[in-house]
């Protein structure tokens, strides 16, 4: 009966409908609007932090990939001294330079990272142009990254790429930056640096990886435009 009542006393109230109700309803709509554009900045945002978790990752699983690369590089070293052995010929300054290398190589698999940048750095004071000098400034930038310590990484690898240019530790040191970039959030400045590895350095497995990496970055800038 009450619904009944309800029911009659609006439709004989054209009134009440054009005014009251229509305001509401005015006010219902304007709510929902900001409600939908709440939700929309909510969905770019974990669009956002999806990608760079995504990112964080990657440096993750590329520190492995260093970690591997490391114990290579150990390797190598024990090979090569086997044969300046057998050839007893070896100055002292480079042999201590060698061992320098070699044991901070050692330690930093080993995570003791501060004592192995220690000794990096008292292979870049003491053979400023020595054979080893590249390899210790790439590997600091390593155990920087391990770290996350992303802006002293950046400037260990800037130094293989300013005072090194050709070494082999090069293209890949200008890889690395353009990574911390991007996990940063600079993606025009690691899309510069992709490209100039791409254009600059060929023929190295850092130019295919600045390839993949510039197309990935291609694709999250669409996903979140």
């Amino acid at each position: 009966m009450n619904r009944l009542f309800l029911i009659t006393l609006i439709l004989i109230s054209p009134n009440f409908i054009s005014s009251e109700t229509e305001e509401s309803l005015e006010l219902l709509y304007q709510k929902i609007q900001v409600l939908e554009n709440e939700i929309q900045d909510l969905r770019n945002i974990l669009e956002e932090n999806s990608i760079l978790v995504d990112r964080s990752l990657e440096l993750q699983q590329q520190r492995y990939l260093d970690l591997d690369a490391r114990i290579l590089e150990i390797s190598k070293l024990e090979s090569e001294e086997v044969m300046i052995i057998e050839s007893d010929n070896l100055d002292q300054t480079d042999e201590l330079e060698r061992n320098l290398y070699k044991q901070a190589l050692t330690l930093f698999e080993e995570s003791r990272f501060a004592e192995a940048l220690e000794i990096f750095s008292e292979i870049i004071i003491s053979f400023p142009e020595g054979s080893y000098t590249p390899e210790a400034y790439f590997w600091s930038g390593e155990l920087f990254l391990a770290q996350e310590m992303f802006e002293d990484a950046k400037i260990s690898y800037q130094n293989v790429v300013d005072q090194f240019p050709d070494h082999q530790r090069s293209p890949d040191s200008l890889f690395k930056i353009a990574e911390i970039l991007r996990a940063q959030g600079e993606l025009d400045l690691a899309t510069i640096l992709y490209s100039n590895v791409i254009e600059n350095y060929p023929d190295t497995g850092a130019s295919q990886l600045s390839i993949k990496s510039k197309e990935k970055l291609k694709e999250e800038s669409n996903l979140i435009d």
